[in-house]
């Protein structure tokens, strides 16, 4: 299966040069990208066009995957928004499934004004909406950047129409594609100077890719712990510390996590300690908060979720405790079951067939039930067999 996708990536990443050609995109020529623009803009009111984009490649930093299709389970070809190593997407480790050939894409209006920014993946063949693509070949990532920074700004500035929020977002996040040194400072200063809270926090959270300076750190800690700022704001703070997975952003997680009020910035905390790369000491961590008696009933609900992706005989045994007490509370223990069943199927089906069996709980028993049947293991298939033939 990874070979199979990995061919399809690697097809997909093929040289931006020869798909431009075979998509059509017209040529612009000029000694500078702002030249560049100005005359792809004069070549579209020449043509009246009412809508049009220009487009560039920049160099692209490492580990990302932008704009793919990959082959799933069952043999289909599926298309895919991008990827990269923020929030939502993956960390590449494999330079084979990288998408390195990546084009800024800025959809005008008739007057030239900027409505929409993309970043498409070259190597991809697409439609673009039906309008003319003005191509100005290969930018500098200092005029990229001034570019990009300069549609954030103007959405600030309320110098752009429709959803300037979106358009300013979509800027940051193609800023933070770039391979060069100086993204985090301008990051950072769109950071400190936007007024759009969702453009903080996208700047905010892309300060998370690695690698991540001591500095940016410290920028991002103090975000986190300023009660001031907006919960959007600090979420991201607390997601793009937490993305470096080592144990200085284990032991900040966890200090910060007894300092939150808000229980959804408790989730985002929680999440990264889950996921950060000493599973034990994270582990004995979310097994605190879930055996913790007066502790928020959502946030011990998470934890016990969360010890499911955990190896080890120390998770597995909080999840088989929880299950097992008697005065726990169904909610923690319904959890605690769906979590079981997230573990391998060594582990995880004899547990649940014999929290199927014997547990006291009629609603226990059902899930383990509904559980077992999700994992599609022999042994679950057989024993699910047997009760139905009784």
């Amino acid at each position: 299966m990874l070979a199979l996708i990995t061919a399809v990536w690697l097809m997909l990443i093929s040289p931006a040069l020869a798909v431009q050609q075979e998509q059509v995109f017209t040529p612009v020529q000029g000694a500078t990208l702002q030249a560049r623009q100005e005359a792809a803009v004069a070549q579209a009111a020449a043509a009246r066009a009412s809508r049009f984009w220009t487009a560039y490649s920049f160099d692209v930093r490492p580990g990302v995957v932008v704009d793919i299709d990959y082959v799933s389970d069952d043999g289909h070809i599926q298309i895919q928004g991008t990827w990269d190593t923020s929030d939502s997407g993956f960390l590449v480790s494999n330079p084979a499934m990288e998408t390195r050939s990546l084009g800024v894409f800025a959809l005008r209006d008739a007057a030239g004004q900027v409505v929409r920014v993309e970043v498409y993946n070259l190597g991809r063949r697409r439609e673009y909406g039906g309008y003319a693509v003005y191509w100005m070949g290969r930018a500098s990532n200092e005029e990229s950047l001034a570019f990009l920074r300069g549609l954030a700004d103007s959405a600030k500035a309320g110098g752009i129409s429709g959803r300037p929020d979106d358009l300013a977002a979509e800027a940051v996040r193609a800023i933070a594609l770039h391979d060069d040194r100086r993204v985090p400072e301008v990051l950072e200063s769109i950071a400190r100077t936007s007024t759009i809270e969702g453009v903080r926090a996208q700047a905010v959270r892309s300060l998370g890719n690695p690698p991540v300076s001591d500095a940016t750190r410290a920028y991002l800690a103090q975000l986190a712990r300023d009660e001031r700022e907006s919960q959007e704001v600090r979420r991201a703070a607390i997601s793009a510390y937490g993305r470096s997975r080592d144990s200085q952003a284990l032991s900040f997680l966890q200090g910060l996590y007894a300092t939150l009020a808000a229980r959804d910035l408790r989730r985002v905390a929680l999440t990264y300690i889950a996921r950060n790369d000493d599973q034990r000491a994270a582990a004995q961590f979310l097994i605190r908060v879930a055996t913790q008696q007066d502790a928020d009933p959502e946030l011990r609900k998470l934890a016990v979720a969360r010890l499911g992706e955990i190896a080890g005989e120390q998770a597995l045994g909080t999840l088989r405790e929880t299950v097992g007490r008697a005065d726990a509370d169904t909610q923690l223990q319904l959890q605690a079951v769906v979590a079981i069943g997230r573990r391998p199927a060594a582990e995880s089906v004899p547990l649940l067939i014999q929290i199927a069996k014997t547990h006291a709980k009629p609603e226990i028993r059902r899930q383990a039930f509904i559980t077992l049947g999700r994992t599609g293991d022999p042994a679950a298939v057989e024993f699910l067999k047997s009760v139905l033939t009784k």
